[in-house]
């Protein structure tokens, strides 16, 4: 495994926190910053005995981290790591399981339903509502995604235009896009999406949109994700594979454009309407 990320707000919390910790919890800290591959899959009985701390001290040091108890702290610790391993550190996890699986479709449709049931588990509907009203006010849409997230980037653009809202694409973050987030209306929303191995470029992308005082989006995997917005949605995304697992951010995605169309049925009928006619006219598709 590799080292431990540096700026995850976890292990920064660990860091800052440790001159107000009590003296169990400072070992637990000091333990966890030093040792966190071992943390990430030890039973709370082995963690114990190697941090010479009681069960109970751990289970309160899981709470002070505003966890609901060992597991929840344990899958963060779990999700740190596994975000920083290399595509071959990937690939050797996902062959390991692959000799396990019932069929092909076993070792990705099951990690897919863990994701589903996390993103039912995690959905914050105040935040959702906050991301739809945003977009729905925004006089532009700036829609960045890169790599692995570049599909899902276009998915929302794509629909976001086809709707009739003034959507801009942006799938590889060039010079050209500081420029144009130099030139939008305060009014625009940027919205970023963002999965591990996070991009450095996006964070920056990020930060100067915030410097600008624009409405910022982010759809990544959790709270501990560099990427967070003035409003922030999340889908879990884990994979048992070097490839990217992305239905559950898939799904966010269609719920958030479905609730955009049905929110102004007026709106949507005419730039469906306006696609058909263009359509028609030009034979984009194959007829019977």
């Amino acid at each position: 495994y590799p080292t431990m990320p540096a700026d995850p707000s976890l292990i920064r919390r660990l860091k800052e926190g440790v001159d107000h910790f009590s003296p169990n919890q400072r070992v637990l800290a000091r333990y966890v910053l030093a040792n966190h591959q071992t943390v990430a899959f030890s039973t709370i009985s082995q963690f114990a005995e190697q941090a010479g701390v009681s069960e109970a001290t751990i289970v309160r040091f899981a709470k002070v981290l505003d966890f609901s108890g060992y597991p929840a702290f344990q899958k963060e610790i779990r999700r740190l790591v596994r975000a920083e391993l290399r595509g071959v550190e990937r690939f050797r996890l996902g062959e390991a399981r692959t000799n396990t699986a019932g069929t092909p479709l076993d070792l990705v449709a099951d990690k897919e339903r863990d994701n589903l049931a996390a993103l039912y588990e995690t959905f914050d509907a105040r935040a959702y509502a906050k991301a739809l009203a945003m977009l729905r006010g925004a006089g532009e849409i700036v829609v960045v995604g890169a790599r692995s997230a570049t599909p899902l980037a276009y998915q929302l653009w794509f629909a976001l235009a086809k709707l009739g809202y003034h959507a801009t694409r942006v799938l590889a973050i060039t010079p050209e896009t500081y420029d144009h987030l130099s030139r939008v209306d305060k009014d625009a929303c940027v919205v970023v999406i963002g999965y591990p191995r996070y991009l450095r470029e996006q964070v920056r992308l990020l930060d100067y949109a915030k410097s600008r005082k624009l409405a910022t989006l982010t759809i990544t995997d959790s709270v501990f994700s560099p990427l967070q917005g003035s409003v922030s949605l999340y889908a879990p995304a884990e994979s048992a594979s070097f490839v990217a697992f992305h239905c559950a951010p898939l799904v966010l995605i269609n719920t958030l454009v479905h609730e955009l169309s049905v929110a102004d049925k007026a709106k949507t009928l005419a730039a469906l309407e306006r696609f058909d006619a263009v359509a028609e006219s030009q034979n984009y598709f194959v007829k019977d």
